[in-house]
């Protein structure tokens, strides 16, 4: 029998991200860890691996902070437990050119556009699994 396919979701909304979370584990899709904030995605990133991450992006991006961008960034430059290469998707307001542009550098595979439907959401994670699979077969 595999493990479960662990994911971080990353949300600021509380019903929103807690929607997404109980219909992933209920369908027995993803084994979902939560977080609120941007900094508390970040200590659990550096603390355990994840097979995947779907993290909420602002844009543009605040200054004052860690944010969703920031996050994805030190994922991608390997400062964190989860491999670099892990399958990443966003989710967004809304996404203009240079947002996109943005999201393709740092190797996004999914760019999700609230409001979405939580069908999105399970297809993006099958087809993460996909991606990661193989990487995780290595």
């Amino acid at each position: 029998m595999h493990s479960a396919f662990k994911v971080l979701l990353v949300e600021p909304a509380n019903l929103l991200r807690r929607t997404v979370s109980l219909t992933l584990r209920d369908l027995g899709t993803a084994d979902v860890t939560e977080a609120a904030t941007y900094p508390t995605a970040h200590q659990m990133c550096d603390h355990r691996p994840f097979d995947g991450a779907v993290i909420a992006l602002e844009w543009p991006q605040p200054s004052d902070s860690l944010r969703g961008l920031t996050l994805i960034q030190q994922i991608r430059s390997g400062e964190c437990a989860c491999p670099a290469s892990m399958p990443i998707a966003v989710l967004v307001d809304s996404c203009n050119a240079e947002l996109l542009q943005i999201l393709r550098s740092c190797g996004v595979s999914r760019i999700l556009i609230k409001p979405f439907r939580v069908r999105d959401v399970i297809d993006t994670i099958d087809s993460m699994k996909g991606q990661a699979r193989p990487a995780l077969a290595r």
